[in-house]
């Protein structure tokens, strides 16, 4: 028995590691409603909870300090992975076994509090991307996680009151409804985007900012607009956030900005407007880093009406007709 779920664990980690490098999610129904929580938390072969904590546990502590530094804990600060469980059969002779051909998808996350660290994992029922979102806490081995794990409402509730999160993604297969419903406002940043831990400071400064720009982010007038964020880093590296108003939150991703070629703006400028919903962006910042061009010439193409505003406006997004 345990050659065979050795193999099959080998199997799904093969279709991730297939997923990851083509770069699409998997969002194949599972008849059986829940995953292993066992797995997800302590035997997924490494690809766990706890496998996710023992790579990252300094990471976090060392980027999740500045975050909290930089912000005066006003920002949460997140780092997440998602890999494949095997579900829990419901029915039949093998109820209650593991079954490794219909896997779930598991998203583990590692919380940077202000006094401390917390961990969590969360799924959606029948790895179905809009089902219920499920997760619980497992009874510890005999070794405890080196960071404790909590029920993932618990982490959730504790970054409600802040400004933005920060949720830092180690691999491609997250599903952004998740933190659409989870969390407040939040930025999506893969891992390896922030080369210098000193550009938190300049990412909250200027999007602190952003934010004072809004009456309120709720507002109903805002859900058919969208946003694109220019700054440049204390580094000097050069980043680009893209958002829109979900549920009447901010929700988006930040990038950086590196051409390596002329066309790489047409290519940045076509990635960033396919991911917005609104029939008005704004542009806000001071700098363009020659985007200006590209981006009137797509939003042209394309009947979106643009709007520039400049870091000294006085005026509220929501003023706008």
């Amino acid at each position: 028995m345990y050659l065979l779920n050795k193999i099959n664990t080998l199997k799904i980690t093969a279709v991730l590691l297939l997923c990851i490098t083509t770069g699409k999610s998997i969002a194949q129904l599972a008849h059986n409603q829940y995953p292993c929580a066992e797995c997800a938390v302590y035997d997924n072969n490494g690809n766990d909870l706890k496998g996710f904590i023992i790579s990252n546990k300094n990471d976090l502590n060392t980027k999740g300090s500045k975050v909290n530094e930089y912000s005066a804990n006003t920002w949460g600060y997140l780092q997440v992975r998602s890999a494949l469980v095997p579900s829990v059969n419901k029915t039949g002779e093998k109820k209650g076994e593991r079954n490794f051909g219909e896997p779930i998808m598991a998203t583990y996350v590692l919380y940077k509090t202000k006094d401390d660290a917390q961990s969590t994992w969360w799924a959606r029922e029948c790895n179905s991307p809009k089902g219920p979102i499920t997760g619980k806490k497992v009874k510890a081995e005999e070794e405890p996680l080196a960071i404790p794990d909590v029920r993932y409402e618990t982490i959730t509730n504790d970054l409600e009151p802040k400004n933005f999160t920060i949720v830092e993604y180690y691999n491609n297969l997250y599903n952004e409804r998740d933190y659409d419903v989870l969390l407040k406002n939040y930025m999506l940043i893969q891992n390896g985007t922030v080369k210098d831990p000193s550009d938190y400071k300049s990412i909250i400064d200027f999007h602190n900012d952003f934010l004072k720009k809004f009456s309120y982010v709720s507002d109903p007038v805002l859900m058919k607009r969208s946003f694109i964020t220019l700054l440049t880093g204390t580094s000097g590296a050069k980043y680009i956030g893209y958002f829109n108003v979900v549920d009447g939150k901010l929700a988006g991703k930040l990038e950086a900005i590196d051409f390596q070629y002329e066309r790489d703006k047409d290519t940045l400028v076509k990635k960033v407007f396919t991911k917005l919903t609104g029939g008005m962006v704004y542009v806000y910042g001071d700098e363009n880093f020659d985007l200006e061009k590209p981006i009137v010439m797509y939003a042209r193409a394309h009947d979106i009406r643009l709007k520039r505003r400049h870091t000294n406006t006085t005026k509220k997004f929501n003023e706008d007709k």
